[in-house]
């Protein structure tokens, strides 16, 4: 897999853009994401230059020009692509004058945008590795055997570099242990890799990787069946063939048993899981390429049954436990007691949304789910204060879940955790609860502190310290609050232009200082919202 680095100060624009496109489509692999130019920097020098780096121009510590010309002072072979806002245009050129292959402008980028351009950077990369990698000759080979085995049925697999007669050449060469008779293709995925990886504090994957490696390469040769090859940090490709069994079910068998192997392995040494899909049988080099495809096609269940199963390519899914999640989300009656009539007709809407998205793509589950925790958490910030912290770390989990159930199961951890916050919020004192009525009431207007004091009969210092006491936040931090929420739902619900949104809400016409309170409460600004959130109302 090519490696890319993302570069990028702003944390939700590289989660996004990490999470928002599908990689291994343009055989690449996202190897790390980095705040600051300094940390891309010495990520180059301490694991090698990676093949594709996405930067930022503005960042902290060093910015994204002198990051370019640094890796150009000692490698002219990585591709450059540059994150920049509209006003950047004469840096960009300047870029481009040391090679940057292309740029992407951030308030307008779309996924299909994105994709063309690695596209284009993948057919780059590839004509290049054909041109500096040779053909396998036996007697030449000189470096580590597990990696010209991963490279060569790469280049076979997914490039056509070389023919099914070749690759037949290179597997007898190698004593690689299969042949073109009744071949069946397994890949295997790392479960939670994310927190895999912060387990074993394995920024990289480098421990990971080997030591997975090595289990597998055990396993195979006591079985005395099978190959097994990393495809990228979280999918691995094992290789069977079984020209000794005929019978399709004795052969089955023989997987299932050296797959449970594996699970249990995984378990021993990671208390893991891995999930796998597993081709029908088929005989001849030429057939890889789809069984290949048919593994990842049934690879693909496991967004819906969860983690940690096997799953044969025309296998039914069962959807009993999707059901059942979303019937317990549906009828958490500590939520629905806390909304109004009305707003539990909307909560039953999304639930339905939820139900019909089932049979849409992963990326557009996704973007129900965080829409219906949105949701959920500026509702409940109308009646109940809950603050935004709650959201923030609820959806950094959501990222870090693999599949459906996961996703489900953060969402009832997440009405738990809401529900008991918003709850403490129910002890308020009568002024505060006063007090954040008036701002509900008038929000939309330019208020002031003491106006709110003046109108619940308490002084200007006492309503401050009262707010910090009950609250934990100040006034002002309140009332912005607010505003964000409301401004939230008119990026998502009209197409009002975000200057407009920004009056609506009772910000002055200066458009800055909005933008810079939205983006402070979200993590985007709000065009970036709009964008991101929106995503809801087309897959209705």
């Amino acid at each position: 897999m090519y490696k890319v680095l993302i570069v990028e100060d702003e944390m939700l624009v590289r989660v996004g853009l990490r999470n928002s496109v599908e990689w291994r489509r343009f055989n690449m692999e996202v190897v790390s994401d980095l705040p600051d130019g300094q940390a891309a920097w010495d990520f180059c020098l301490n694991e090698g230059f990676p093949d594709l780096i996405i930067t930022d121009l503005r960042m902290p510590k060093m910015d994204g020009m002198k990051l370019i010309s640094n890796i150009r002072n000692q490698n002219k072979s990585t591709r450059i692509v540059i994150l920049t806002c509209i006003e950047e245009f004469e840096q960009i050129h300047q870029a481009m004058s040391l090679g940057v292959s292309n740029y992407i402008v951030k308030l307008t980028m779309t996924v299909e945008e994105i994709e063309e351009i690695l596209s284009g950077i993948q057919t780059g990369l590839n004509e290049q590795e054909a041109l500096n990698y040779p053909k396998y000759k036996d007697e030449h080979v000189t470096v580590n055997m597990d990696m010209v085995k991963e490279k060569y049925m790469k280049d076979f697999l997914f490039y056509g570099i070389y023919s099914a007669e070749e690759f037949e050449k290179f597997v007898v060469q190698s004593r690689i242990r299969i042949t073109p008779v009744r071949m069946i293709v397994c890949t295997m995925e790392i479960d939670s890799y994310l927190k895999l990886k912060h387990k074993f504090k394995d920024d990289n994957g480098h421990l990971i990787k080997m030591t997975l490696l090595n289990i597998l390469c055990e396993i195979t040769s006591s079985y005395k069946r099978g190959e097994a090859i990393f495809l990228d940090e979280t999918h691995c490709l094992l290789l069977f063939s079984f020209v000794d069994i005929v019978s399709e079910q004795i052969i089955m068998q023989e997987i299932h048993l050296i797959l449970n192997t594996i699970q249990d392995a995984i378990y021993t040494y990671y208390n893991g899981s891995v999930s796998f899909g597993i081709s029908g049988p088929q005989s001849g080099y030429k057939s890889l390429k789809k069984l290949y495809s048919e593994s990842c096609q049934a690879l693909e269940k496991k967004f819906i049954t969860g983690p940690g199963q096997k799953h044969l390519i025309g296998d039914s899914v069962d959807l009993n436990i999707i059901h059942k999640y979303v019937e317990k989300i549906r009828d958490y009656i500590p939520l629905r007691d806390m909304l109004s009539p009305m707003k539990q007709k909307e909560y039953d809407i999304y639930i339905n949304t939820c139900v019909y998205a089932l049979s849409e793509d992963k990326k557009s589950i996704r973007i129900i789910v965080y829409q219906l925790i949105q949701w959920i958490n500026t509702n409940l910030y109308d009646d109940y204060h809950n603050e935004k912290t709650l959201l923030f770390s609820n959806t950094d989990m959501l990222d870090e879940c693999d599949t459906i159930p996961e996703l489900l199961e953060q969402v009832v951890v997440y009405l738990t955790e809401v529900v008991e916050q918003s709850r403490s919020y129910l002890h308020m004192s009568s002024e505060i609860s006063k007090a954040t009525q008036f701002i509900k009431l008038n929000f939309h207007r330019d208020i002031s502190l003491q106006q709110v004091a003046d109108h619940v009969n308490l002084s200007f210092g006492y309503l401050s310290n009262l707010f910090k006491k009950e609250l934990q936040i100040t006034f002002i931090e309140y009332l912005n609050g607010y505003r964000i929420e409301r401004a939230k739902e008119l990026l998502i619900r009209t197409h009002l232009k975000s200057y407009d949104i920004a009056v609506n809400v009772g910000f002055s016409p200066e458009y800055t200082y909005f933008s810079k309170v939205f983006k402070k409460e979200t993590g985007l600004n709000p065009n970036e919202y709009r964008r991101l959130y929106s995503g809801l109302r087309s897959a209705k």
